[in-house]
């Protein structure tokens, strides 16, 4: 009987542990890997490149251009791109019922 104790609590701990690990599942990982939020900083990153290229443009690069600095321009708009990611990742965040409802709407394949 002394060894049903300890196989008793393990089998709770494993337990535990799975309820856990499935509502982590359910709550972080839909967020983790959430494509807007990739696109967001692609665009914030070479935004800020094509910004700070505008920004010390000669004026050379500038007369091939038809006198518009295009690198600054481009950038403006990509970091205003990557904040509009940003802020549909952040105002409407993924859910685990919408992750749930999505695979319903799946074929089963086996």
């Amino acid at each position: 009987m002394a060894d049903s104790d300890p196989e008793r609590r393990a089998r709770e701990q494993i337990a535990k542990a799975e309820e856990a690990e499935a509502r982590d599942r359910a709550t972080g990982v839909a967020s983790l890997f959430d494509l807007r939020l990739v696109i967001g900083g692609l665009l914030g990153l070479y935004g800020a490149v094509l910004t700070g290229m505008g920004l010390f443009a000669s004026d050379a690069s500038r007369a091939k251009a038809a006198g518009i600095n295009i690198n600054l321009w481009a950038g403006l708009v990509m970091l205003i791109g990557s904040g509009v990611f940003f802020a549909w990742a952040i105002l409407r965040p993924l859910r685990a019922e919408d992750l749930r409802a999505a695979d319903a709407d799946r074929p089963k394949v086996e």
